[in-house]
């Protein structure tokens, strides 16, 4: 295959590094969630899908923020805007990130807080 030829092949199959699973940014994984969101907006110029991005994922932030104190799923919010966010920028990505690894840590620490049942017994062990 050619220069001429592979960019021929550019020029009718669009950017295939979506569809290879290349990473084409360092901070998010190839297919993660705000991958398929920026897959799922490349359609729209880049200034609209910064704009609908930055007002889809901040409104999701403020009504997170805004359920912590009213009743509603306040922390699932916070944690899609910022993925929506995330999709954008990176700055938000970074975060998403860091948001990741200390629910992990939370969730494995209550896991071994909670006591195990013995398989057949109705009493904790």
């Amino acid at each position: 295959m050619t220069c001429s030829d592979s960019a021929m092949s550019l020029v009718v199959a669009g950017p295939a590094w979506h569809d290879q699973g290349v990473n084409t940014t360092p901070h998010e994984p190839e297919n993660g969630l705000p991958a398929r969101i920026r897959t799922a907006l490349s359609s729209l110029p880049k200034p609209i899908r910064w704009i609908a991005v930055a007002i889809v994922g901040s409104t999701l932030v403020l009504a997170g923020i805004a359920m912590l104190v009213l009743p509603g799923p306040g922390w699932l919010a916070i944690f899609a805007g910022v993925t929506v966010l995330a999709a954008e920028f990176t700055w938000a990505a970074t975060l998403l990130g860091r948001m990741r690894s200390v629910a992990t840590r939370l969730w494995i620490a209550v896991r071994g807080r909670i006591p195990r049942r013995a398989p057949g017994s109705t009493e904790p062990t």
